[in-house]
C-alpha cells in the first residue's frame, strides 16, 4: 500500500508545510496548506519569521478569495526577499527596476532627440527655407509669423525628476 503524495487541498494524508513546522495535524481545513506545499519548508519559514502566523491567518480572513492566491504570493515573495537581503528586503529590487527604467527612459530620450534632428535635417532638404521665402519677397525678415509652427521637441520627450537617486518619480510627457 502507498502514501499519497500530493497537497492536503487535494484529499491527502500530507501535511503542508505550516502544519509540518508546528507539528501540528493537517485537515483538509486548513487555511495555509494551498499556500504552503509540503516540499517548501523555508517558504513557510520565511513567511513565518517575518509576518507570523496569525498575522497570515488574518490576512486571510480579511482579504477577498479571488485575491487570496495574489496577496499570499506578495507575502511569500516579501518574505523571501527579506531572508535574502535582511537590511533592505524587497527594496533592493524596487531600486534596481527604477535603475532599469530610468535608462529607459534616458535612451528613449536619446533616441527621439536623434529622431528629431534626422526629421528636421531632412525636411531641410525637402522644403525651401525662410531665406529663400525672404529671398523671393514672400515674408519680410523680422516677421515671426512662422514662429507658431516651429516645433521644440524637447516638450514631447519623457523625463524623470530625480534629486533623490534612491526615490524617483516618472513623468513619462510634460
Amino acid at each position: 500500500m502507498q502514501a499519497k503524495t500530493t497537497l492536503k487541498g487535494a484529499g491527502t494524508n500530507q501535511a503542508c508545510a505550516a502544519c509540518k513546522y508546528q507539528r501540528k495535524r493537517c485537515t483538509p481545513e486548513c487555511a495555509l496548506a494551498p499556500h504552503f506545499r509540503p516540499e517548501h519548508p523555508m517558504v513557510f519559514k520565511n513567511a513565518h519569521k517575518l509576518f507570523g502566523v496569525r498575522n497570515i491567518l488574518r490576512i486571510l480572513e480579511k482579504i477577498n478569495p479571488d485575491h487570496k492566491t495574489e496577496a499570499m504570493q506578495t507575502l511569500i515573495y516579501e518574505a523571501n526577499m527579506r531572508d535574502q537581503f535582511p537590511v533592505h528586503g524587497c527594496l533592493s529590487v524596487i531600486c534596481d527596476l527604477q535603475y532599469q527604467i530610468r535608462q529607459a527612459e534616458e535612451e528613449l530620450y536619446n533616441v527621439l532627440t536623434w529622431l528629431s534632428f534626422y526629421k528636421q535635417h531632412h525636411e531641410g532638404h525637402n522644403v525651401p527655407t525662410l531665406s529663400y521665402g525672404v529671398d523671393h519677397g514672400l515674408l519680410q525678415p523680422g516677421n515671426e509669423a512662422l514662429a507658431l509652427f516651429r516645433q521644440d521637441f524637447a516638450t514631447t520627450l519623457p523625463v524623470s525628476s530625480c534629486e533623490n537617486p534612491n526615490v524617483c518619480i516618472n513623468a513619462f510627457w510634460l
